[in-house]
């Protein structure tokens, strides 16, 4: 039987690509590892997405996107109606694409399967490291214990200071105070003490419900400015369109429901809003900004008007209690318990073997 694409199979089983009609695509998922597919030069940003989804035994796709970094060496989000490797020839800093969370929600207890709430997690944990979610020092510290927890267990060894200082804790900036990052560490250690016992998924669902409180949870944000041509950071998050101003004015909130329509005009971004005829209009760094943000908040408006009616709240006593039924366990290097919901969640062999190797670092 012929491959497709044009694909020869060697002896070494090691595909060598032969058509120009295809696309070896590299993709980092929110562990930090690569996976490569082949996809045909034509296949859409969703083939790709659908293929990751595969691979990661994920069913609740509607959360997840890819996104890629510009030349500006910002982060974009990919359009998944049009060809993947159109978009990264034209605006791509390099051809690595990344899979991430693009529509958060109000409380990850929405969420169905534990494989999509794990996801959550990554991202989360990715976003409070990076800095994109700020928080304290006393959140910073609360949510390295649970995270240590989590990724770790209940392990003496793990215990020690110096084991922890191997480990990357904190958000990005504390890591040149090394004073900082000791104290921290120290109150860490003793923390974390109040979570032995806790299963993987019970210390995410407690780091998550953490985060989900923070100011930055679930936002995107670009450099703009308004009317009167004053410099401010406009954004989306599940609330609605933010406006934030650096001369210290008070932020404004624009909800969904509010919002009738997004427009763009070359740099130009306007909102339309339901009661009134007026619109509101930024200016942003270049034609490809507004384009993108007018894409993207569309795409938020859609979802969030939709999905925040639809989706069901569940109480966290008798989500606990779900998380609490052991279905299956696992033994691995460091004898990690895996309970899973008995009645929305299937373990598979993808989904364990990805909550192993997330062990190996934090």
């Amino acid at each position: 039987m012929p491959l497709p694409f044009g694909l020869k199979l060697k002896r070494t089983r090691r595909y060598t690509v032969s058509s120009k009609s295809c696309l070896v695509t590299r993709i980092q998922l929110l562990n930090g590892e690569y996976v490569e597919f082949t996809l045909s030069v034509e296949s859409t940003g969703q083939e790709c997405l659908e293929a990751v989804a595969q691979r990661l035994e994920l069913r609740e796709i509607t959360y997840f996107s890819l996104w890629y970094c510009n030349k500006q060496n910002q982060q974009r989000w990919i359009d998944l109606e049009k060809p993947l490797k159109k978009q990264l020839d034209k605006y791509g800093l390099e051809p690595t694409v990344y899979f991430g969370v693009v529509f958060y929600v109000s409380s990850v207890t929405q969420l169905q399967q534990e494989i999509t709430r794990y996801q959550f997690y990554l991202q989360l944990k990715k976003d409070v490291l990076e800095g994109k979610i700020p928080c304290s020092v006393e959140q910073a510290i609360h949510l390295a214990s649970l995270a240590v927890q989590a990724d770790l267990g209940d392990f003496n060894r793990y215990e020690s200071q110096e084991f922890l200082q191997k480990i990357v804790l904190f958000p990005m900036p504390w890591i040149q105070d090394e004073r900082v990052v000791e104290e921290a560490t120290q109150k860490v250690t003793m923390l974390y003490q109040k979570y032995r016992g806790l299963s993987a998924p019970e210390a995410e669902l407690l780091y998550m419900q953490e985060v989900e409180k923070m100011e930055g949870y679930g936002e995107e944000s670009v450099q703009a400015k308004d009317a009167q041509s004053t410099d401010v950071i406009i954004g989306s998050c599940l609330d609605g369109i933010f406006v934030k101003h650096k001369n210290g004015k008070a932020p404004l909130m624009f909800q969904w429901n509010d919002i009738n329509n997004m427009t763009h005009n070359k740099s130009f971004f306007a909102l339309e809003l339901a009661n009134k005829e007026d619109t509101i209009q930024f200016q942003t760094e270049d034609m490809e900004t507004s384009k993108y943000v007018c894409r993207m908040w569309l795409a938020r408006h859609k979802f969030y008007k939709i999905n925040n009616s639809r989706l069901p709240e569940v109480h966290s006593l008798s989500f606990f209690s779900s998380l609490s039924k052991p279905l299956s366990s696992l033994c691995s290097d460091r004898k990690l318990l895996i309970t899973l919901q008995r009645n929305d969640m299937t373990a598979c062999p993808g989904h364990i073997s990805q909550r192993i190797k997330k062990k190996k670092k934090i």
